[in-house]
């Protein structure tokens, strides 16, 4: 009696009859038909190659990238473009060649301050009483004009001796040294430019020192001018007010020339030169001038070197405390590789890179550094010369790398 044997259709069940129907099987003396599955695996292989070629074909005009390495693993790739792409977004590509005798901008931030050169503190010299103002601040005042007057019972001491020794040494002057003897002549004249040094010490002009010693001064009065021509920067004084001897008046600045005050990062090597050529940028305004002052020690606290330049303020377009950034004109690195600032691009981790041309449409990212500006160029480093690089087009290069699906025709 022979046994019918059936298979349920169960997962193990499905699975050996795919085992059973494997081409090494096709000359079992089972006696089954396998013909059909293999027909019908090919129909689904035929089926998966043509989706796949669909899907590989879904947009022409696309630039072309890897993705993966041979290891199944994500890699950074290049962009290869068509003809008509490159076309379309106006690349433009130039030939690294190095420069010779160039120089560059190092572009730094500055105060402006007042030039110590031309600053004058006007203090008063005795204890005095403010009787009243002249100046006023950010009033412009030429040599001589009246700051203040001023009462002091030291002043007035000084002119009724300056007085009586003026009169004295007019005398013996007139009769002469062998009239009145050679020591009497002596103790007069000293006594005479004593009290004359002792006026101006407390800060007076000659035309006062002149007044006093004709008797036409007021005992006790007198007026501190201006000791050149200059801005009021500051006065902190007020009329009726009792100042010691040392206090501050007023502080006058010529404000024909100010200093700006650059920080510069600590770099070794770097040198700034006495002379060297400096441009002040504030606004729109644009300042030329000169560096006067190198520092050779760090800002303890900013850790900066200061650089100071000398800047002409022809119609007091500049005032001090404002800030600004002074680019200053520096000698390049012989041979330096310069590209504009629209080749620059950021790679993924952040880094300045180059979009290299490697072949007629084949364009590879290479990291540099900036070491450096050149006019409206950027001098870099890590590059060979001769290297011809992307210049108009590589943001939209960096574009494709970073989206890996740019669409040139925006679709």
């Amino acid at each position: 009696m022979k046994t019918k044997m059936t298979f349920r259709k169960t997962p193990l069940a499905i699975a050996l009859l795919a085992t059973l129907s494997f081409p090494a099987w096709g000359e079992d003396d089972h006696g089954h038909d396998h013909d059909a599955a293999p027909a019908k695996s090919e129909s689904h292989a035929q089926e998966n190659h043509d989706d796949h070629d669909a899907h590989d074909n879904h947009d022409d005009n696309a630039p072309t990238h890897d993705h993966q390495d041979e290891h199944g693993e994500q890699e950074e790739s290049g962009v290869t473009l068509t003809p008509e792409q490159q076309a379309m977004l106006n690349l433009q590509v130039v030939t690294l060649q190095p420069q010779q005798n160039a120089t560059q901008t190092l572009t730094v931030p500055a105060e402006i301050t007042s030039n110590q050169y031309r600053t004058w503190v006007v203090p008063v010299r005795i204890d005095s009483q403010v009787q009243s103002r002249s100046a006023s601040l950010g009033q412009h005042m030429k040599k001589g004009e009246p700051i203040a007057t001023l009462f002091s019972p030291a002043m007035a001491e000084l002119q009724s001796e300056l007085q009586v020794a003026a009169d004295a040494w007019r005398r013996v002057n007139n009769l002469g040294r062998r009239t009145v003897g050679n020591q009497r002549y002596l103790d007069a004249q000293s006594q005479y430019q004593s009290l004359r040094a002792r006026a101006k010490g407390y800060g007076l002009d000659d035309a006062a020192i002149r007044a006093i010693e004709s008797g036409k001064s007021e005992k006790g009065v007198y007026t501190l001018t201006a000791p050149d021509e200059g801005l009021v920067l500051e006065d902190a004084f007020q009329q009726g007010q009792w100042l010691t001897a040392g206090s501050e008046l007023v502080t006058l600045v010529d404000e024909s020339e100010l200093w700006a005050e650059a920080a510069l990062p600590p770099s070794p090597g770097l040198n700034i030169p006495t002379g060297t050529g400096a441009r002040l940028l504030i606004g729109d305004a644009t300042v030329e001038g000169e560096v006067i002052q190198s520092g050779h020690r760090l800002n303890p606290v900013t850790r900066t070197l200061s650089v100071r330049v000398a800047v002409p303020n022809a119609g007091h377009l500049l005032h001090p405390g404002m800030f600004a950034d002074v680019a200053l004109s520096l000698s390049a690195p012989e041979n330096a590789l310069t590209v504009p600032e629209e080749a620059l691009t950021r790679g993924p981790d952040g880094d300045w890179q180059l979009f290299v041309e490697e072949a007629p449409g084949q364009y590879q990212p290479v990291e540099i550094e900036l070491t450096g500006q050149l006019g409206e160029q950027r001098i870099v480093s890590g590059i060979e010369p001769g290297t011809r690089v992307v210049t108009r087009g590589a943001f939209f290069l960096a574009s494709e790398m970073a989206k890996s699906g740019f669409d040139i025709h925006n679709h």
